[in-house]
């Protein structure tokens, strides 16, 4: 159980870290696009490596092990990188405020 934990928890919160980072600092919005591109491909990549990379039958690999890994870490760090754009959107975007009408 905790080595399940840590597959999800770890990504979730680099992907915290590093989307709020990248959305904070730099100028350019350019930079806030980058970590779920590279996610997604690296997610595709371990993916498709896992899956013909099995056997050499070129069987695949069961679903539970693309779900355990890399499919839960993927998803931490994609929840991460969600929650990382939250939080930054929270603080640092304006918001609006108005005023209740007086009757």
């Amino acid at each position: 159980m905790p080595i399940l934990l840590m597959l999800f928890l770890a990504p979730l919160a680099a992907g915290a870290v590093l989307e709020y980072a990248l959305c904070r600092f730099p100028k350019k919005r350019f930079w806030r696009y980058l970590p779920p591109a590279i996610a997604a491909a690296g997610a595709a990549a371990v993916t498709l490596f896992r899956y013909f990379g099995w056997s050499e039958e070129g069987g695949g690999a069961p679903l539970e092990t693309l779900l355990f890994f890399p499919g839960l870490p993927a998803a931490g760090l994609f929840v991460g990188i969600f929650a990382g754009w939250r939080i930054w959107k929270r603080l640092w975007k304006p918001r609006v405020i108005r005023k209740k009408k007086q009757t």
